[in-house]
């Protein structure tokens, strides 16, 4: 009795362990299987490509700048000029390549001697480039045309030194303004007479020039 109970354990056991090495190998298959779809999967992946990107370069316009081509101008590198004293000046003249004066009242002005005779529409600019010893920064241009006789508020240009003589300040910096001729609708026709209030006050001034100019725009070179 005791043998057939041991061979019965025997037999149990020698079963169990059949069992447990079954199992195993059936996870070892389904692993296996798992892995070759992994493999298969990598495998078959495309490589990714990128595209060649074209940089175009920008094309800008070169900046534009003024130019200013004479229509009439004077240097004051001769002997004589086309202007002379209106009122309120002492000793106009032409000197060392300016005219020059003293002004000795609040409203000193000088202007041409003859008549330009120009045509409007080809001046966009006036300029004037001049020394003012005065302590009064005040300017204005006066001017005529056929159609306009006489020298009034409304066909005029009004501008001020950057440059001038005062109790607290003195400097000999030359001004150089440049007057639109757009900003006056009088500015039509044919010029013929111009007036310069210099300033507003009392002592010298050194003109070195006056020009009257057509402004155009250019690219810049």
């Amino acid at each position: 009795m005791k043998k057939q109970l041991s061979f019965l354990l025997a037999a149990l056991m020698l079963t169990a362990t059949l069992a447990s090495c079954g199992g195993d190998e059936g996870t070892t298959a389904e692993t296996g299987a798992v892995d070759a779809a992994t493999t298969d999967a990598v495998v078959e992946t495309e490589p990714v490509t990128t595209e060649e990107v074209t940089t175009v370069p920008v094309e800008t316009e070169p900046p534009m700048v003024e130019v200013f081509t004479p229509v009439y101008e004077e240097f004051f590198d001769g002997e004589a000029s086309n202007w002379k004293n209106n009122a309120q000046i002492k000793a106009f003249k032409l000197e060392n390549g300016c005219i020059t004066g003293i002004c000795t009242g609040g409203d000193p002005s000088f202007c041409n001697k003859n008549d330009f005779d120009l045509d409007c529409s080809t001046i966009n600019a006036i300029k004037i480039r001049y020394l003012n010893c005065t302590p009064s920064d005040a300017f204005q241009l006066f001017f005529t045309t056929d159609t306009i006789s006489a020298y009034n508020e409304s066909a005029s240009f009004k501008d001020y030194a950057e440059f001038c003589y005062s109790e607290e300040t003195a400097t000999d910096e030359w001004n150089e303004l440049t007057i639109y001729t757009d900003t006056c609708a009088d500015w039509a026709g044919t010029l013929k007479d111009v007036r310069i209030d210099i300033a507003n006050g009392e002592g010298a001034f050194y003109v070195d020039s006056i020009g009257f100019y057509t402004v155009t725009l250019e690219p810049a070179q």
